[in-house]
């Protein structure tokens, strides 16, 4: 999903479908015939072995089922990236930084607590309905129903993840991750643009500063936050009592 996973991406609201795997279904590309014909060859996540408490933080454990259903969604992220690159995913790695993203979640959270930050029920609202319009779903019931099916997450569950991603959110902000770029900040951006030649590659056209200022706004915002939520994680896990069982 587009929501910023947040902690699978920046440490900031890893939510376990906030991985892309969970959205709608009509926007997807059908499978080709070929690919159809050989379901064998299609990789599958390796798990075996993983024990029952992968980590503790501070005590507080990741179980086995956190971090299946978090490496599961990671895992179907990257073999879709693989089939356009050709690369096959590295599971050893991925499985590092998922239980670096669960750890880092659990450290964050813990810190919301610290704080006495709590998630209003606008909020939380507010949030659902961005990942409902961000995945062109219709309704959160929609949303919802698509997470139990592909992923397992009942209603319940989903709405307590969105809430400890509000929580998070508001920490995130405490920390300065939602201050405004500056114009010289998105102009940055754009000449960096400029100069990768990506688009040129393509056979496109950068379109003019104005054209792509919002874009580069939420690209900035997107950095910021990642920035701020790595940076935090960091400073928290140097005075942490981590475990890892992995």
């Amino acid at each position: 999903m587009k929501k910023k996973l947040l902690l699978s991406v920046v440490l900031a609201g890893s939510l376990a479908f906030a991985t892309g795997c969970a959205g709608n279904t009509e926007a997807e590309p059908a499978p080709s015939e070929s690919a159809a014909s050989t379901p064998a060859e299609a990789p599958t996540p390796d798990l075996e072995g993983v024990p029952d408490v992968v980590a503790t933080v501070n005590g507080i454990e990741v179980t086995k089922e956190e971090f299946t259903t978090s490496y599961e969604g990671a895992f179907t992220q990257m073999s879709m990236q693989s089939q356009v690159t050709g690369q096959e995913v590295d599971q050893e790695q991925l499985k590092t930084q998922t239980l670096d993203n669960l750890i880092g979640n659990k450290l964050l959270i813990q810190e919301a607590d610290a704080r006495g930050i709590e998630a209003s029920e606008e909020a939380i609202t507010a949030t659902t309905d961005e990942l409902v319009a961000s995945n062109q779903f219709t309704s959160a019931d929609e949303l919802f129903a698509a997470l139990e099916e592909k992923q397992g997450i009942p209603k319940e569950e989903a709405i307590e993840q969105i809430k400890q991603q509000v929580r998070i959110d508001a920490l995130l902000a405490e920390e300065g991750a939602d201050a405004a770029p500056t114009e010289e900040e998105l102009k940055a951006l754009y000449e960096e643009a400029k100069a990768s030649g990506a688009a040129a590659a393509q056979g496109a056209e950068i379109p003019p500063y104005e054209e792509v200022k919002s874009q580069l706004e939420q690209q900035a915002k997107q950095q910021k936050t990642s920035e701020v939520a790595l940076a935090l994680v960091e400073k928290l896990r140097e005075e942490a009592d981590v475990v890892s069982n992995l």
